[in-house]
């Protein structure tokens, strides 16, 4: 069998969101097979900004635009995703990457919970059914730090220096174009719908 897609995303980014609601409709009709990999768009010490900022702004109502069913409420602020993309490695470890990961994304997106604050990071690893104490000694202790410097580290080798990106069959795609381009790129979902 093939390679995974390479799916690159950041949690607080809402054109990210978009695609990774798109993968999983890929995914459960047998369409796509993918590998998520965290890349942080605003590492520390980078400056904390709003989502009323321009670019953030853009990004939102372009996601807004491409898919108007999806709840796009995101915090006044962006957070720092790193202790994020470390629980979404921690869980991916445990086989509960998938509903972490979903989880992460609904609470930034759908709640406005701030996404870079340990405590909401934990409440999220105990309701996917890992043990509390664990996850939060492991994002206490940046127990995947490294992992997620690593990937970023070896997504810029890739090239990629946006995202959301997906690397297919060796080439990069970066940006988000539109859900029939996805679709397309990735073999379409049967039928040819999303």
């Amino acid at each position: 069998m093939s390679r995974p897609t390479r799916f690159f995303f950041d949690f607080a980014d809402p054109l990210s969101y978009v695609v990774e609601v798109a993968l999983r409709e890929l995914e459960a009709a047998g369409a796509a097979r993918v590998e998520r990999v965290g890349y942080e768009l605003q590492p520390p010490p980078a400056p904390l900004t709003r989502s009323s900022d321009r670019v953030w702004s853009e990004r939102l109502q372009a996601a807004r635009r491409a898919a108007p069913a999806l709840t796009l409420d995101p915090p006044t602020l962006v957070p720092w995703t790193r202790k994020a993309l470390e629980l979404h490695v921690f869980a991916g470890a445990r086989g509960v990457g998938a509903p972490v990961r979903r989880a992460v994304f609904e609470a930034h997106f759908g709640l406005g919970r701030d996404i870079g604050r340990i405590d909401e990071l934990v409440a999220i690893a105990a309701a996917a059914g890992l043990d509390r104490s664990e996850a939060k000694a492991a994002l206490d202790v940046d127990a995947h730090q490294d992992d997620v410097l690593d990937a970023r580290r070896s997504a810029e080798g890739l090239g990629v220096g946006e995202v959301p990106a997906l690397f297919v069959e060796g080439a990069l795609a970066q940006g988000f174009h539109n859900l029939t381009d996805l679709s397309t790129l990735l073999g379409g979902l049967p039928g040819g719908g999303r």
